[in-house]
């Protein structure tokens, strides 16, 4: 158990910029583990041939979100991951049900300030409690500028906060 040491102190000059950058996503059963050192996820290793997936979203339409609470002694954080996909088509229907039909996956999400996050795994549970689809809001939209497409919601569950990723992603991919 952590005991609190010290307080914070407000850092004027580095970046705190909203959103996300970029979404890597793989199917649970394609990493074969992970490394932790210091409560970041130095390495993560991959299942022979096995790739992570960068899902390409309109500007300022996706975020990860942490929620924490204690429940009976118990620490208890979500994750969620909610991202757009421009248009209805057949080839974002294949995705969308790729997305419904899953054993979960591992995402790594790369925020406006260029920092990696590990969603949907953790040092102390694995792979046990992978990101899985929540919900998927597809519309047409009412008027001719409207947004057609879906909105995805992957979401877990974890003992612990999400942890940064050190990793070059460009090997996974």
């Amino acid at each position: 158990m952590a005991l609190l040491a010290g307080g914070t102190t407000q850092d004027c000059t580095t970046a705190n910029s909203g959103g996300i950058k970029r979404i890597y996503l793989a199917n649970v059963d394609d990493v074969s583990g992970f490394t932790y050192a210091s409560n970041v996820a130095t390495v993560i290793a991959m299942v022979m041939s096995k790739v992570f997936y960068e899902f390409e979203f309109e500007q300022d339409t996706a975020e990860w979100r942490e929620s924490g609470e204690l429940v009976n002694g118990s620490s208890k954080y979500t994750e969620e991951l909610e991202f757009y996909i421009r248009l209805n088509n057949d080839t974002n229907r294949t995705i969308l049900d790729a997305l419904s039909n899953n054993c979960g996956f591992i995402a790594v999400v790369e925020d406006s300030n260029g920092t990696h996050w590990l969603l949907g795994a953790s040092e102390g549970l694995g792979k046990e409690r992978p990101l899985k689809l929540v919900s998927d809001t597809t519309t047409s939209g009412k008027e001719l500028t409207d947004q057609a497409g879906s909105i995805i919601v992957l979401g877990a569950m974890s003992q612990s906060k999400a942890v940064t990723v050190t990793q070059d992603m460009s090997s996974l991919l």
